[in-house]
């Protein structure tokens, strides 16, 4: 009875949000949480309408559809929220669906919901639903407001005497996650793994904590375990595409970009989530092919017109990578691209008064204006109301912003705005979005950082070395190189050759003839080109050493 009255009392005070977009189910919603005795309740359509006003009416609660019709699902929406910040771990999210299928359900366990409800849900099973989750939410409020204030090291000990004192099983499943999801954040990647190990231990079907052990076996640096979980997750429908990513985000992370695509066309295009797209795309740019990342865009674009958040963001990616193409291109030839660049912002957002997304059109309109000589332009766009506003930027804004500060000379707020996306980078969970950040961030290191300069002083030391047959210490320095810079194809050559002289299949992370398939997949110049078919030539000499990967394929370059 005290148990009741102390929720009621919560659900008095309690501010919630819903985000349904049928008109019906928000009303009897709405209706349910007054009968429950919640006062405090607002209801949105869409996302975007919650985004607009979740600074000023910040829920407590949050009833959270997944399916909300030409907008955002409601996965796509949390991560956004809690990528920038607007959602913190104290407040009680809670997911609404008629959707069965597992993929779908799968998405939504992975955002860590406190509860989900499948429709049609009966209004015991609802109100059962809002009870129990808000008592659980109270009950772990005090770790949860000392994760809101990055103080995961109190966190961590606030939660080990709450699993001392914890004596039912709902508790302690929940404390035991969140320990683990602390323990994660805390670096102590061994310490997390072995309680996801425990967990899997009761049963093998718990797939949010073989993601888990999966994460922290990664961050660990026990690669090898951790792509052998991987490679059995690809075995089953449920975890096979999510699999395909994981593995090719580890490629990209050891500039194996040629791998990596080999892992996401194992994922069929229509299933390709927006972030999954943006992946594959920034695999192809990696490899200098701009214009099989914007087929596959356009595509995308096209499949995803009803859903206008989407539409938009899609056409603003697509236009970035005109952008980057035309910046590859010398001045004669920009026109075009420019052009359709000019043309796919001005149609991205054209009915929404979204601050952040107009900041964004307006960094891309003065890449732009730079591109095409126009000085005056780009400072005029500069000084415009809002484009200083960076607290809630996310990191493909900041990326744009620092190339057009870069290039009028303004250095130093170009590194000032470097470094708070190196700490939003820190701050992103969702995996996909934090490997397309963290190229972002990696370019612009290379564009106004110590990064090529460094590379260059390795590279130059390493001929010197090479020339003197001191091979060991020139492999080093050309391996420094190449991993400060790895975009720089002579970089990557000088290694590779050095390697075949050596007669080295294996070097830290690489491997000769998986680096020379890499490498035959990148955009040479003709000088180029020749090198890397004679060093393939010296490799198929020598069998004995480089034995694998050297088919039909790897005899000439494409």
């Amino acid at each position: 009875m005290q148990n009741e009255t102390t929720l009621t009392m919560l659900m008095d005070k309690i501010k919630v949000a819903v985000v349904e977009d049928n008109g019906l189910a928000r009303t009897n919603l709405r209706s349910h949480l007054l009968d429950m005795g919640f006062t405090d309740i607002n209801c949105f359509s869409n996302g975007r309408e919650l985004r607009s006003k979740i600074k000023k009416q910040k829920p407590d609660l949050l009833l959270m559809d997944f399916h909300l019709g030409q907008n955002k699902n409601g996965v796509e929406v949390i991560q956004e929220l809690k990528r920038d910040g607007l959602i913190q771990h104290s407040t009680c999210i809670m997911f609404i669906t008629s959707d069965r299928l597992p993929l779908i359900i799968g998405q939504i366990v992975d955002m860590h919901p406190d509860a989900l409800v499948i429709k049609p849900y009966t209004i015991h099973n609802l109100v059962k639903n809002i009870a129990n989750s808000i008592k659980l939410h109270q009950y772990l409020m005090p770790v949860y407001e000392l994760m809101d204030d990055d103080n995961y090291p109190q966190a961590l000990v606030i939660t080990d005497l709450l699993l001392k004192k914890n004596e039912t099983p709902r508790k302690l499943s929940s404390l035991i996650k969140l320990k683990a999801r602390i323990l994660t954040k805390l670096e102590r990647y061994s310490e997390a793994a072995e309680l996801y190990r425990d967990i899997l231990k009761g049963s093998q079907k718990i797939i949010w904590a073989k993601w888990g052990l999966i994460q922290n076996l990664f961050l660990d640096h026990r690669i090898e375990e951790s792509q052998l979980l991987l490679h059995e997750m690809t075995e089953s429908q449920l975890t096979s595409d999510k699999a395909c990513e994981w593995l090719a985000r580890i490629c990209i992370t050891n500039n194996q970009f040629n791998r990596a695509e080999n892992y996401m066309q194992q994922i069929r295009e229509g299933e390709l989530s927006l972030s999954a797209t943006r992946l594959k795309a920034h695999i192809y740019q990696a490899q200098e092919r701009g214009d099989e990342a914007i087929q596959l865009l356009e595509k995308k674009r096209e499949s995803n017109r009803s859903i206008r958040e989407r539409f938009d963001e899609i056409t603003l990616e697509l236009a970035r990578c005109y952008l980057i193409q035309a910046d590859e291109k010398p001045d004669n030839e920009r026109a075009e691209d420019l052009q359709i660049a000019k043309f796919l912002i001005g149609s991205a957002g054209r009915k929404t008064s979204d601050e952040q997304l107009t900041m964004k059109k307006d960094y891309m309109q003065a890449a732009i204006a730079h591109l095409e000589g126009n000085t005056t332009k780009v400072r005029e766009i500069l000084a415009r109301p809002g484009m200083d506003n960076f607290e809630d930027a996310d990191i493909s804004v900041l990326f744009d912003a620092i190339n057009v500060l870069r290039n009028i000379g303004d250095l130093k707020q170009a590194k000032s705005l470097l470094e708070l996306s190196q700490d939003k980078l820190k701050n992103i969970d969702e995996s996909n979005e934090k490997t397309i950040s963290s190229i972002l961030v990696m370019r612009s290191e290379q564009a106004i950082g110590e990064r090529k300069p460094m590379a260059l002083k390795l590279n130059k030391r390493g001929l010197e070395k090479y020339a003197a047959q001191q091979l060991p210490q020139a492999i080093n320095d050309f391996h420094r190189a190449y991993s400060l810079f790895p975009r720089e194809i002579a970089f990557s050559l000088n290694l590779l050759q050095s390697l075949v002289d050596a007669e080295m299949n294996l070097y830290a992370e690489i491997v000769s003839t998986e680096f020379l398939l890499e490498l035959q997949h990148r955009k040479l110049s003709m000088g180029n080109k020749k090198r890397l078919n004679e060093i393939a030539k010296k490799m198929r000499s020598k069998p004995q050493v480089f034995n694998h990967n050297l088919n039909a394929k790897t005899q000439s370059s494409r």
